[in-house]
């Protein structure tokens, strides 16, 4: 079934992360009230990891990412799993996502991708997360 959750910053409400699974691909969208979609990241496939990419075409949007990018593919979340959106505001708006306390995600202004602990090298979908 799709969902689609909201996680609005309490110390600045304008900025929110939605995640959004449509049965096919999960993606994070980091919205700024006014300005819409400000960034996005892949989080996982729902639909089986195509080998070949899709991007080639609009008609395959939102896209699968491809086996060659995924390193890591979440099982699709549920209502019990744990997710959680840390909020930095300083010099940049930075939005982490955790899954069960792993951060699997980052977001800033203008990153589009984001950043993802879940791909094995950088794409058109997430870029790969460098460890601190």
């Amino acid at each position: 079934m799709a969902s689609l959750a909201k996680y609005v910053s309490n110390d600045n409400p304008e900025f929110s992360v939605f995640i959004e699974d449509d049965d096919k691909v999960c993606y994070a969208y980091l919205w700024k009230e006014g300005e819409k979609i400000i960034a996005d990241v892949w989080l996982y496939n729902s639909a089986p990891t195509p080998v070949e990419p899709e991007w080639d075409s609009q008609e395959n949007l939102p896209f699968l990412n491809p086996i060659a990018f995924v390193g890591e593919n979440l099982e699709p979340f549920n209502a019990s799993t744990i997710v959680e959106v840390n909020w930095e505001f300083g010099d940049e708006t930075v939005a982490k996502i955790f899954v069960s306390s792993r951060l699997i995600a980052k977001l800033t202004e203008g990153s589009c991708p984001g950043w993802s602990s879940l791909v094995r090298k950088d794409g058109p979908l997430a870029q790969k997360m460098q460890c601190p």
